[in-house]
């Protein structure tokens, strides 16, 4: 997991969020589940970015809603202050448009605040391997077209969020390869293929491979 040797967090997990006990119960699991040792806080946007600025920061995890951010674009800011490291939003917020500007500021990742704590803890993990990690509830929403072509915020959304590998596991199924083939391309596990198939349906509101082959064409074309 990046960010981890031997099973210790290496560098600061920065907690931006105006509600102090959401910010100590994020300490706390933390501390618990992922061995994070060290801890920046801020109540603004304004700090997180004289923080960003100054401290050695691995994972910063932001609220949508707190003072001095006035629309998820503004998070590009932090990309650019801090590029190495990953970046999430935990928001109340499950609107599709803020998620969908969440994404295509350069999150890596939005989570629900309403998820459970092993969910909330497995996403960041999914993320802290390198991954991004987009939740389900954008697929309940009219990606596509009547036509069944993506529209334009599907294809908004893939060009932000899906990464390298998940892109790579597309183009394979554009291909018309099957997993095995995939995993064989790729020189990875047949399961690790499917894990990311199943975030690409999910992405693409697709319903089974053939019509997330059809989506992902008009995508990687």
């Amino acid at each position: 997991m990046r960010g981890r040797a031997k099973g210790q967090f290496q560098g600061s997990v920065l907690i931006a969020d105006d509600h102090a006990v959401f910010r100590i119960g994020l300490m706390q699991l933390f501390r618990r589940r992922l061995k994070v040792k060290r801890f920046l806080e801020a109540q603004s946007f304004a700090e997180v970015l004289d923080l960003l600025k100054e401290r050695d920061v691995t994972l910063a995890i932001v609220d949508l809603r707190m003072p001095g951010l006035s629309s998820p674009k503004d998070i590009a800011r932090m990309r650019f202050l801090r590029p190495d490291a990953r970046i999430v939003v935990v928001s109340a917020s499950d609107a599709p448009q803020d998620i969908l500007d969440a994404l295509s500021a350069g999150v890596h990742g939005y989570i629900i605040k309403t998820q459970h704590t092993d969910q909330l803890i497995d996403r960041l993990r999914y993320i802290l391997s390198g991954e991004i990690y987009v939740p389900a509830i954008l697929a309940e929403q009219p990606l596509q077209s009547a036509d069944g072509r993506a529209t334009e915020s599907s294809v908004k959304l893939a060009e932000k969020a899906l990464s390298d590998r998940q892109r790579q596991v597309l183009k394979g199924l554009v291909e018309g390869k099957s997993n095995k083939e995939i995993a064989k391309t790729l020189n990875v596990a047949e399961g690790t293929v499917k894990m990311h198939l199943a975030a690409l349906f999910r992405l693409l509101g697709a319903s089974n491979r053939a019509h997330a082959a059809a989506l992902g064409k008009q995508l990687i074309s």
